[in-house]
């Protein structure tokens, strides 16, 4: 099971969904909505964290470079590595809150859609789980960036 990373650490699909017009699985820092003042601050303390979790999987033994600024760090899905960033999400706490990104069930309902769009179109996807993750196959992220509801 592939987990994303980063606030989104679930292509969570919260980085999916942020970055499904990016397509790079990273979640970038939000450029609309809110005051520019909240954007930054929100902008800062996601790169603090990204960066005290990269620590911290270092610490716990794994190769894992310091993000670049606005990016999630995206993890292999090996069952290891995801032990260590359970421990390391436990030990930091939860990401800060991005005050421009939709609501959970927003996000589950919009991947639903999605997958539906995709099936729609004869390709076999599963709905996201429960959690909002979605183990879509990186093929398809034009695609699903394509079956966006308006």
């Amino acid at each position: 099971m592939r987990r994303p990373t980063a606030l989104g650490f679930a292509v969570p699909v919260l980085a999916l969904m942020l970055g499904l017009t990016a397509c790079s699985g990273s979640a970038e820092a939000p450029s609309s909505g809110g005051s520019p003042s909240t954007a930054d601050s929100y902008a800062e303390a996601f790169d603090d964290y990204t960066i005290s979790l990269a620590g911290c999987l270092r610490d716990q033994g794994f190769d894992v470079e310091d993000p670049e600024p606005g990016t999630a760090i995206t993890l292999d899905g090996d069952e290891a590595m995801n032990t260590a960033y359970d421990a390391c999400a436990d030990e930091l706490g939860p990401p800060p809150a991005n005050p421009d990104q939709l609501s959970k069930t927003e996000i589950s309902d919009e991947l639903r859609l999605r997958a539906q769009c995709l099936r729609d179109q004869g390709f076999d996807v599963p709905d996201p789980d429960a959690n909002g993750a979605w183990d879509l196959p990186e093929d398809l992220f034009d695609e699903a960036r394509a079956c966006a509801v308006q």
